[in-house]
């Protein structure tokens, strides 16, 4: 059984690493399919690329890069319950900058096989366990899913310049309700998450044991995630940061888009802000890069900006490569300077992964 059980546990890893780079291919003959149906026009592309402005896009990527620093100040306060437990002084937040660069360049270059990389080396660098911090993840996500549902919904109910665009305004709407529900859940968890483990274990388990067993566990361990949060004052101050890197993040699309001629140079924040929840669904496939992304900024601005195809594509690639990839210059600097190997601690962090789940 245990030999079974280890090869079943092989063929699903090579499975895992495998998917993404079929989606990428499957996704790029599509793409290519599409362009060519279409005459794309390639000088059209280049001579839009040409036309950028160079110093808008950099200071883009200076935006982007604050997003990290953001992000290594919210988990200092995420951090702040287990080291007070563990009786140990407080972590200044930019002692966690390299562990964000380095995570998100290992996202970029390794696709989701280095997902973990940062708690992994916050863990190295604060004392705690891996677990705790993988834990921090869950909740980070949970954050950021609040802010950006907040930003993307108040941003399609007041803007007057989206009124005629197709079924936005009902997704927005949907948006804030789900984000309303996801609140509820948490909130419930987090008061009364064992008695809720045990029911939903109870009734998963009426079908299956071991099924039932794992929801109970997944659920206790997302409670117990909830604990880096055990002040109002904690709280309030990681959504505040929650909400201030998602503006960044918008700032870096109003900056790449203000870089382009018109009529990409034209798009309010309004519309930035939809290319946002375009992206953002986009990069949910899990395809090497978050290269997801770019296909979704080129289908906002085509198909609901109805923009031409070629400034479309350039610009989305352009954006994708600024929010992205150009985390990668960094976080290289950043793992040189801790000693730290990109392959390694991605391969680490997928095996800490592993054990984890098992």
């Amino acid at each position: 059984m245990t030999v079974e059980r280890e090869a079943a546990g092989q063929t699903a890893r090579l499975r895992e690493r495998v998917l993404p780079w079929l989606l990428m291919l499957a996704f790029a003959l599509y793409f290519g399919w599409k362009l060519k149906g279409s005459h794309f026009d390639w000088a059209g592309l280049w001579t839009s690329v040409r036309a950028a402005d160079v110093r808008l896009i950099a200071l883009a990527i200076l935006v982007i890069y604050s997003n990290n620093l953001f992000r290594a100040m919210r988990w200092a306060v995420f951090l702040r319950p287990a080291l007070r437990a563990a009786g140990m002084p407080r972590v200044p937040w930019w002692r966690l900058a390299g562990s964000q660069f380095i995570g998100f360049a290992g996202l970029a270059i390794f696709g989701r096989i280095a997902e973990l990389i940062r708690p992994l080396l916050v863990a190295r660098a604060t004392g705690l366990s891996f677990p705790s911090q993988v834990a921090v993840v869950t909740v980070e996500r949970v954050f950021d899913l609040a802010a950006f549902a907040l930003l993307f919904s108040l941003n399609l109910m007041l803007s007057p310049g989206l009124q005629g665009l197709p079924y936005l305004h009902r997704a927005g709407l949907s948006i804030a309700a789900l984000t309303l529900a996801l609140c509820c859940f948490v909130a419930a968890i987090r008061l009364a998450g064992g008695t809720l483990a045990a029911a939903a274990g109870r009734l998963v388990g009426r079908m299956s044991e071991g099924a039932g067993t794992q929801v109970r566990q997944k659920i206790l361990t997302f409670r117990d995630g909830l604990n880096v949060i055990d002040t109002p004052g904690d709280f309030a101050r990681a959504a505040a940061l929650s909400v201030v890197l998602w503006l960044t993040i918008a700032a870096s699309y109003v900056l790449v888009l203000r870089a382009f001629p018109a009529p990409v140079h034209g798009l309010g924040v309004g519309h930035t802000v939809v290319m946002m929840g375009f992206s953002v669904a986009g990069s949910a496939l899990p395809i090497p890069g978050g290269s997801g992304a770019w296909a979704g900024n080129s289908f906002a601005m085509t198909e609901l900006f109805h923009l031409p195809r070629e400034i479309a594509v350039s610009a989305g690639l352009m954006v994708w490569l600024v929010t992205t990839m150009s985390v990668i210059p960094a976080g290289l600097i950043f793992a040189q300077i801790q000693g730290v190997s990109l392959r390694s601690v991605a391969r680490r962090s997928e095996a800490e992964e592993e054990l984890i789940g098992r």
